[in-house]
C-alpha cells in the first residue's frame, strides 16, 4: 500500500513539474465616456444604464482573463462637480457594474493622461471605487502603494506582473500622496525590478504613449519599449493614440512582443478610423517552469452609433462560428457588410493571417510557424 502511495506522489509531482499550463490574456483599447455616451446611458429618473453599449460583444468576454485603460475617473458630483466627458472626464460609479457584468475586467490601467481630469481627490476616489468594485487596478502611487510599483495576478496557474506607466498627464495637482507613472527609463527599470521580485511566470509591460491619431509609434514609444524587454517584459502593450498601430513580434531565443496601440475600444470618437480597434488575444505556455509566449490572435471591432448618441462595440471579423455567438440584432445586410469591410482593413493593416484560433480571432503570429510574422499591408486601418 505504501509503494502505491509513493508511486502515485511520485507521478503527481512529475505531473505537475513537467505538465503544460496554459493562459490566455485579452487586451482592450482606451474604455473612454464622452458626453454623448452620458446622455445617452441618463434615464428619466437621472441614473445611468451603459448596458447597451456592450450588448454586442459580451459574449467574446466570458470566462476570459481582460486588461483595459480606463480613460476617466470616478470623481462624484456635489461641490461644482458633475459628469462629463472630454476634457474633464468623470463617469457615474454605475459604470463599474459594466466593467464587471459586461466586461468581466480582471485588471485596468489608471496611469494616462486623463487621471488627473479630477485632481488628487479625483483619481484617489477612482481608486476607491474600483477597489469596492473589486477591480484590480495600477499606475498611481498612493497610500501603501508607491510609485512605479508592479501587481501580480494569477491566471489559470500563470503568475504574470503587470506594470504601468503614461508618458504624462493632462493636468499636474499640487498633492505629495498621488503620484502618476511616467515612463522615464529610471521608472520603468524600477517596475521592472518590483515585477521581477514578485517571481512571476511572465511579466507584461502597459504603456499610454505616442501620437495621437498617428498609425505608426515614434522615438519615445521604441525607447521605452526597449527598455522594458531588455529588463524582461515579455509583451508590451500600448494605449494612447486613439487609432490603431501595428504589432510587432521579435524572434529571438526568447519571443517578445509589442502592440504599439489597440485604439479605442469605446468612446464617441466618430472621425475615421478612431472607431475601430481590436481585442488582442495573447496566450502563454509554462512547460518544465519555462512560461513562453505561444500566440497572438486578434478580433477587430466598430463602434457603431445606432442612435445619434449612443455607441455600440461591435464585432468586425469574419468568423462565422464567432459571429453565431454575437448579436446583430436590428444593423441591416449592407450595415454588416461594412463591418466586414472594415474589419479586413484592420485585419490587413495589422498583417493578419486568414486562419483563425479556435476562439475565432484572427492569428497574427504563432509558435508553430514562427518565420510567419504580421506585416502590415497598409499605411492605416482605413
Amino acid at each position: 500500500m505504501m509503494k502505491k502511495f509513493l508511486l502515485l506522489t511520485m507521478l503527481l509531482i512529475c505531473s505537475c513539474a513537467y505538465g503544460e499550463t496554459r493562459a490566455r490574456f485579452l487586451f482592450i483599447g482606451d474604455i473612454m465616456v464622452h458626453d454623448q455616451q452620458l446622455d445617452a446611458a441618463r434615464r428619466k429618473d437621472g441614473t445611468y444604464d451603459f448596458t447597451p453599449s456592450f450588448r454586442r460583444i459580451k459574449p467574446v468576454f466570458e470566462g476570459e482573463f481582460l486588461v483595459g485603460n480606463l480613460e476617466t475617473v470616478f470623481a462624484g458630483t456635489g461641490k461644482k462637480l458633475r459628469y462629463a466627458g472630454f476634457p474633464f472626464f468623470n463617469t457615474p460609479d454605475v459604470f463599474t457594474e459594466n466593467l464587471t457584468g459586461d466586461l468581466g475586467v480582471d485588471l485596468l490601467t489608471l496611469a494616462n493622461n486623463h487621471i488627473f481630469d479630477r485632481g488628487a481627490n479625483g483619481a484617489r476616489r477612482t481608486v476607491a471605487v474600483l477597489n469596492s468594485a473589486d477591480i484590480p487596478c495600477i499606475g498611481l502611487g498612493l497610500d501603501d502603494v508607491p510609485s512605479n510599483d508592479a501587481i501580480i495576478l494569477d491566471n489559470n496557474g500563470i503568475r504574470t506582473a503587470f506594470i504601468n506607466h503614461s508618458y504624462g498627464s493632462n493636468m499636474w495637482p499640487k498633492s505629495s500622496d498621488v503620484h502618476l507613472n511616467v515612463y522615464g527609463e529610471a521608472d520603468i527599470v524600477q517596475s521592472m525590478k518590483r515585477a521581477r521580485a514578485l517571481s512571476p511566470d511572465v511579466i507584461i509591460a502597459l504603456f499610454h504613449w505616442g501620437n495621437e491619431y498617428h498609425y505608426k509609434p515614434n522615438v519615445h514609444q521604441k525607447k521605452a519599449a526597449d527598455i522594458a524587454i531588455r529588463e524582461g517584459a515579455t509583451l508590451v502593450v500600448g494605449t494612447h493614440p486613439h487609432v490603431l498601430q501595428p504589432v510587432e513580434v521579435i524572434v529571438s531565443e526568447d519571443v517578445k512582443a509589442v502592440a504599439w496601440s489597440l485604439g479605442n475600444f469605446v468612446s464617441f470618437q466618430r472621425t475615421r478610423p478612431r472607431e475601430r480597434s481590436i481585442i488582442l488575444s495573447a496566450e502563454f505556455v509554462k512547460t518544465e517552469g519555462t512560461t513562453r509566449l505561444s500566440r497572438l490572435s486578434i478580433a477587430p471591432l466598430y463602434v457603431i452609433a445606432p442612435g445619434s448618441k449612443r455607441t455600440e462595440v461591435t464585432y468586425a471579423g469574419s468568423n462565422e462560428t464567432l459571429i453565431k455567438t454575437l448579436n446583430f440584432e436590428g444593423l441591416s445586410k449592407s450595415q454588416v457588410n461594412n463591418l466586414r469591410a472594415i474589419g479586413r482593413s484592420v485585419n490587413e493593416f495589422l498583417g493578419a493571417q486568414k486562419v483563425f484560433d479556435e476562439n475565432g480571432f484572427n492569428v497574427l503570429w504563432r509558435e508553430e510557424s514562427p518565420d510567419i510574422l504580421p506585416k502590415s499591408h497598409r499605411k492605416s486601418p482605413l
